[in-house]
């Protein structure tokens, strides 16, 4: 694959859903935009918001002029460019603009997640699971039900952490990849999306696992988006326009979307999708 082409992908993936379901708010400028210690906090004309991770294992090239005019659309199209911070910002713009269609839809497609992801995943005893990002509540989760958790993580003290909680650590690409091609369930960080490189050599290896998820705020996009990706399943947030004063607040603070709850301050609504399949007619080019 061309070096540039994994974040043209992602870029096509975000234009698809701005210029198909979420098309009505891929025009609106941004109100607010700004990169924290470790999340972006974009928010859109008429008080949408979404967030995505900074992914401080990427170059972060500076964005601020850019920021001053622009719209999702304008900002799905800067991500084929490469880079991280202009990927973060793509990414939060898009999750706004899903947040728009889900408050907005009268029928959005989304489920509210009111069991914990293992359960909706069906894991069963003897499963084994690859997660790309180490989330210690869903791994506790997972090997509750009896799978066995393999990690891959970028941070080497989430690395760390994992391995202390006894759970085998994929150290190298050779690795992670030769564990996916045997991977039952895959569940990647929304914060892989940052990397496509990375993500879609993963995915690809995962191709015989049973689900490939993308969980957390970062992959708070329209469904539609985790399936160009190569996804079978997507778990996201809904930010309420109600809370996105304090969302924003906490991300200023250096934070994210989950010290809210953690505060006691808002209450995130998880919800899961399934993407739609391709039309006859992408899938023929």
């Amino acid at each position: 694959m061309e070096a540039g082409e994994p974040w043209r992908r992602l870029s096509r993936a975000l234009l698809e859903a701005l210029d198909g379901p979420l098309r009505r708010w891929a025009g609106l400028r941004l109100a607010d935009a700004f990169a924290g210690l470790s999340h972006v906090y974009l928010e859109l004309e008429g008080g949408w918001c979404g967030v995505s991770l900074v992914p401080r294992w990427l170059p972060l090239e500076p964005l601020d002029a850019v920021l001053e005019d622009a719209t999702p659309r304008m900002l799905a199209r800067l991500a084929a460019r490469g880079g991280g911070l202009a990927a973060a910002f793509a990414v939060a713009a898009v999750n706004a603009a899903t947040g728009a269609w889900i408050e907005c839809s009268p029928e959005p497609g989304v489920a509210v997640q009111r069991t914990g992801l293992a359960s909706l995943l069906r894991v069963e005893r003897g499963d084994t699971v690859v997660m790309l990002g180490y989330m210690p509540g869903l791994a506790g989760e997972l090997a509750a039900r009896g799978a066995r958790v393999a990690v891959a993580e970028l941070d080497p003290s989430l690395l760390s952490e994992a391995e202390r909680a006894g759970y085998p650590v994929l150290r190298s690409m050779e690795e992670t990849l030769e564990a996916l091609r045997a991977a039952d369930i895959v569940v990647a960080s929304g914060s892989a999306v940052l990397d496509p490189p990375r993500l879609l050599k993963e995915l690809a290896a995962a191709g015989a696992a049973r689900e490939r998820v993308l969980a957390g705020p970062t992959s708070s996009f329209h469904p539609l988006v985790a399936g160009r990706l190569g996804a079978t399943l997507v778990a996201g947030t809904y930010i309420d326009r109600s809370v996105c004063r304090e969302l924003r607040w906490a991300v200023a603070a250096g934070a994210g979307p989950h010290s809210l709850e953690r505060r006691r301050r808002a209450r995130l609504v998880k919800w899961v999708a399934r993407p739609p399949p391709p039309s006859p007619t992408r899938g023929a080019r």
